[in-house]
């Protein structure tokens, strides 16, 4: 081999061993560092920032959950608020439908727990106007984010199926986590922020992250970024720029970034064809001056239009009075209420990406006197009361149904208007409180009060006055806080004092803050049967059962299908109880209860051979039952118990018109089968067509009644409904195959 050749060896080798040193020093660190990332995943150091986990497997393994640690995510300073506890399935059902809720602590619910989020209350409310449908209303709203943060979670929204995404959000634009006036800033460039953001799924990022985090706290001379938790300061804490004038440099930066995150938003949304309903903001214009009036070249003081604003109003000049509100709101110099710049940009959006925009001013503005939104609807700045969150829910409800995504239209038997769930909404006092006690803590504290306010906070000072503002207060300066425990501990006090109305209802909202415990579902409906609100009971059994089979569901389902008619089902629910329980004590409570159940259904040959069976236990037993039992339909819930029977007086004595019209009110408080009958029943004989929906309303109480479903078969053949015709005389057939009416029925029938 020649010199040159050797070289030229010499030379490739040299290339060779330089190409796998430039890839050795490439990899190896690769390498390293994914062994670093596998080991830290190995000890469970950091966290899981996936926006969706699955539910604990005690609870049930078939749902997800949104992950309680994913505020962690966007909060170095403070503690972070752990989202709501929604549920869905892993597995979306043939008939589900999915909807995702964004936004921040509004959305969250503030200052309410659990049970009064506008989610839930859209979720019940689209549930029972489809009933066929599996829906699924999802609420991810975290305290303080603003749009990085539903920027951040889209693309896992994404990937869950969603068949509609709800959108309320801006009003933390500025002092939310990493707006640009927040002590919770990451960057100030967009794109590094993302980068962040993206490199947080990563176990040896976040170890970076918290030794960067502890050296600077360590290094900090002041505790002004001390963690802030349940002392409602949060306000206080987050906001750097105290002052951030209208339309000065730090807001049009503010107003650029949520534009550009919300483009981004609703681009992805659209690529995946998921409609999104975009709510403007509301704010109280009216009852809150401006925090701040900031002093600038370009525009008045914030307080002196606000004081024009209220002169206006004084004198009865309220569309001027209105204008000078909004424009005071705008000018405030702290900006934790969004400008109406926000609520152009959202209707902009809406419309270049063919969002459906929902016009909650105008809602808000139609329940206020003079549509001046003020304290009316609102618990402070932006934070809506009850009434306030079940108009937004009434909001999004009638966008979403006029969008037709689910159905075509909703049934009129099966829509209830927005003021019937607020009167039967899982709400107590405890509730109430806990939102008294959680706003004026708030308000005892900048921006309501100087910033250099040194006065006692109002958590501090505060003298409960009752057990139930005993057990709120104690509720909110927790820092451990268990709503469901609160609400038990109510149910159970009232139990004791046999006030079972209330013990429902704090049961009822104990189950809408954790849904998982069959056992809190038997005391509602025991609770429920107590009060003669057996139709709902049944619900409440049924709901257990999903949850844990039991002897003491079934076996008061037996009793309630006793007491409708329904025999047969009743001594079917008691076989089912005995196969839980098959003790000697429960056996014999069975047989006693199907004793009765056969001497009411005529059933001698059964009656005879329980009757028989009881006494090889019970020599001495001897029945004895009221010739005639109460029908179902009389047995009246309490709410509406004087009520109804006054109107039953009025129908009973021929006087229709003044029943119609206490049945009628007695429906807009509790739906009760007796009333919705005889409402049909003074329909039908005016001939009125809206007969078919009372009657209709009416069937689950009246399902055994053969004279009803006769009634119910012909409204049906004079609406041309054969398909549904046809299903009851089924029915009348089972029950009563010898009924004279059959023939004529079916006469009827083959004419349509």
């Amino acid at each position: 081999m020649t010199k040159q050749k050797k070289a030229e060896k010499q030379i490739r080798l040299a290339q060779f061993k330089k190409f796998i040193f430039s890839i050795v020093l490439v990899v190896l660190p690769i390498i390293i560092l994914a062994i670093f990332e596998l080991f830290l995943r190995l000890i469970h150091y950091g966290d899981n920032f996936n926006l969706f986990i699955n539910l604990a497997p005690e609870d049930n393994q078939k749902y997800k959950v949104v992950n309680p640690e994913i505020g962690k995510k966007y909060f170095k300073v403070f503690y972070p608020s752990h989202p709501r506890h929604d549920m869905f399935t892993k597995e979306k059902p043939k008939n589900g439908f999915r909807v995702f809720v964004l936004g921040s602590s509004t959305v969250f619910g503030f200052p309410y727990e659990e049970n009064l989020t506008f989610s839930k209350i859209l979720h019940e409310r689209l549930q029972d106007s489809y009933p066929e449908k599996h829906i699924e209303v999802v609420n991810t709203a975290l305290t303080a984010i603003n749009s990085y943060t539903l920027l951040d979670f889209i693309d896992d929204i994404l990937k869950e199926e969603p068949d509609a995404i709800l959108i309320y959000a801006g009003h933390n634009e500025f002092y939310g986590a990493f707006g640009i006036g927040s002590v919770e800033r990451a960057n100030k460039y967009r794109k590094l922020t993302f980068l962040h953001l993206d490199l947080l799924s990563s176990r040896s990022y976040q170890l970076l992250r918290n030794i960067i985090n502890t050296v600077s706290h360590s290094m900090q001379r002041d505790n002004r970024h001390e963690p802030v938790k349940g002392k409602g300061t949060l306000m206080k804490f987050i906001a750097d720029s105290k002052e951030i004038a209208y339309k000065g440099d730090i807001y049009n930066t503010g107003i650029k970034i949520f534009r550009t995150n919300m483009e981004a938003l609703l681009s992805k949304a659209a690529k995946k064809n998921v409609p999104v309903f975009m709510s403007e903001l509301i704010s109280n214009v009216k009852d809150l001056p401006p925090f701040c009036s900031v002093v600038t070249d370009s525009f008045p003081l914030a307080s002196e239009i606000f004081n024009m604003a209220k002169q206006f109003e004084k004198n009865s000049d309220f569309i001027k009075a209105k204008e000078n509100y909004y424009l005071a709101k705008d000018l405030d110099g702290v900006r934790f209420r969004a400008s109406e710049e926000m609520n152009e940009i959202i209707q902009n959006l809406a419309g270049q990406y063919h969002a459906v925009l929902v016009p909650m001013k105008e809602h808000f503005e139609k329940a206020s006197p003079n549509r001046l939104i003020g304290n009316n609807l609102l618990t402070e700045h932006v934070h809506p009361n009850m009434d306030g969150y079940f108009i937004m829910a009434d909001a999004f409800y009638h966008k979403i149904v006029d969008s037709k995504l689910i159905g075509d239209s909703v049934e009129p038997v099966f829509y209830k208007n927005s003021d019937y769930y607020k009167k039967n909404w899982a709400y107590t006092d405890l509730d109430s409180l806990i939102g008294v006690h959680k706003i004026n803590s708030l308000l005892s504290y900048w921006p309501f009060q100087p910033l250099d306010n040194s006065s006692a906070g109002y958590l501090d000072t505060y003298k409960p006055l009752s057990m139930v503002d005993s057990l709120a207060f104690a509720f909110v300066k927790s820092a451990d806080q268990d709503i469901h425990g609160a609400h038990i501990k109510m149910a159970e006090f009232y139990k004791a004092t046999r006030d079972y109305f209330r013990a429902f209802k704090e049961y009822h909202a104990a189950i809408k803050s954790n849904p998982f415990i069959a056992k809190d579902y038997l005391e509602a409906a025991s609770c429920l049967m107590a009060t003669n609100d057996f139709s709902l009971a049944l619900q409440f059994f049924d709901q257990s059962l999903q949850l844990q089979e039991t002897f003491f569901a079934h076996y008061n389902k037996s009793e309630i299908f006793f007491l409708m008619g329904g025999y047969e089902e009743a001594v079917n629910a008691l076989n089912f109880a005995l196969e839980l329980e098959n003790t000697p004590e429960s056996r014999e409570k069975v047989l006693k209860r199907m004793h009765k159940i056969y001497f009411y259904s005529g059933n001698k040959n059964k009656m005879s051979e329980t009757l028989g069976e009881i006494k090889k236990t019970d020599p001495g037993y001897q029945p004895a039952f009221p010739e005639n039992k109460k029908s179902f339909a009389f047995l009246i819930p309490l709410q509406v118990k004087d009520r109804v029977e006054k109107a039953y007086r009025l129908y009973s004595s021929g006087h229709f018109d003044r029943a119609l019209t206490e049945f009628l009110v007695s429906l807009e408080i509790k739906e009760t089968s007796l009333a919705n009958r005889c409402v049909g029943d003074i329909l039908f004989s005016q001939g009125n067509s809206k007969a078919v929906i009372y009657y209709q309303k009416a069937y689950p109480g009246y399902k055994y009644d053969v004279d009803f479903l006769v009634n119910l078969a012909i409204l049906y053949v004079q609406n041309k409904s054969e398909k549904k015709a046809g299903e009851i005389l089924k029915e009348i057939k089972q029950l009563d195959p010898e009924n004279k009416k059959i023939h004529l029925l079916e006469e009827n029938l083959r004419h349509l």
